[in-house]
């Protein structure tokens, strides 16, 4: 509202005033100069009258009271036509930009403040972690949750030195979970480590962590939602022959 009225200001001083009002203004004027001229002229001729003892004090002070009211309403419609008549001068046109300016600039921070109270995920997903309960107080930069994008989810597979020639990226893989045993999910190998390295310690069997592999990403299409962070699966791959 505050903008909406700066701007109006502005454009009212920027325009200047419109005919009808010009000329209503000019009518008043008339008007009172009409009655301005006769109350000087009626004033006048009772000040004989009254200097000539012909008339009273109380009759002389009415009039001369009459004449100051008419008076005031003359002087008063005459400085409105001043003003309507006038051009909007450059000092009130700078006035007027300056406080549009600062009405912007305030929207301008408001809007800012507004938005830096809202936190925006940069992808559409699912929040899987949350690090913060409601009501505390929250650090700059720290993180507030973890968000997954489950419509693809990966999973991590580790193979030998021995099978790993036969594993080639876009190699279609076969997932089932423990929650689902009747049911498979598609998917596909992403990405191939150079390096190797440990089975990692989650592995069931000792003899199994003991042993170098090499880490094979697979990229698994979960329409349904059904697969989530944290599942353990089987992979079966159509290794090349």
């Amino acid at each position: 509202a505050m903008r909406e009225s700066a701007e109006a200001q502005l454009s009212l001083l920027q325009v200047g005033s419109r005919k009808e009002d010009v000329a209503q203004a000019e009518a008043m004027f008339i008007q009172a100069e009409v009655s301005f001229t006769q109350a000087e002229k009626d004033k006048e001729r009772m000040q004989n009258l009254f200097d000539a003892n012909s008339i009273t004090k109380k009759q002389f002070e009415d009039v001369e009271a009459k004449y100051q009211i008419v008076k005031s309403q003359y002087d008063a419609a005459k400085e409105n036509l001043r003003k309507i008549k006038n051009i909007a001068r450059p000092e009130d046109l700078k006035k007027a930009q300056a406080g549009l300016n600062q009405t912007l600039a305030n929207e301008k921070l408001l809007l800012k403040n507004i938005s830096d109270c809202k936190v925006t995920s940069p992808i559409n997903g699912f929040v899987v972690e949350q690090f913060y309960e409601k009501g505390e107080t929250v650090a700059p930069m720290s993180s507030l949750c973890k968000v997954a994008d489950l419509n693809k989810v990966n999973l991590d597979l580790y193979v030998n030195e021995i099978e790993l020639p036969n594993v080639q990226l876009n190699q279609k893989v076969t997932v089932t979970v423990d929650a689902f045993d009747d049911k498979t999910f598609d998917g596909k190998v992403i990405y191939i480590s150079p390096e190797s390295e440990f089975t990692p310690k989650n592995i069931q069997t000792p003899d199994e962590r003991t042993k170098l592999v090499y880490k094979v990403k697979v990229e698994i299409d979960n329409p349904e939602l059904l697969l989530k962070s944290g599942m353990p699966a089987d992979a079966e791959i159509k290794l090349q022959d």
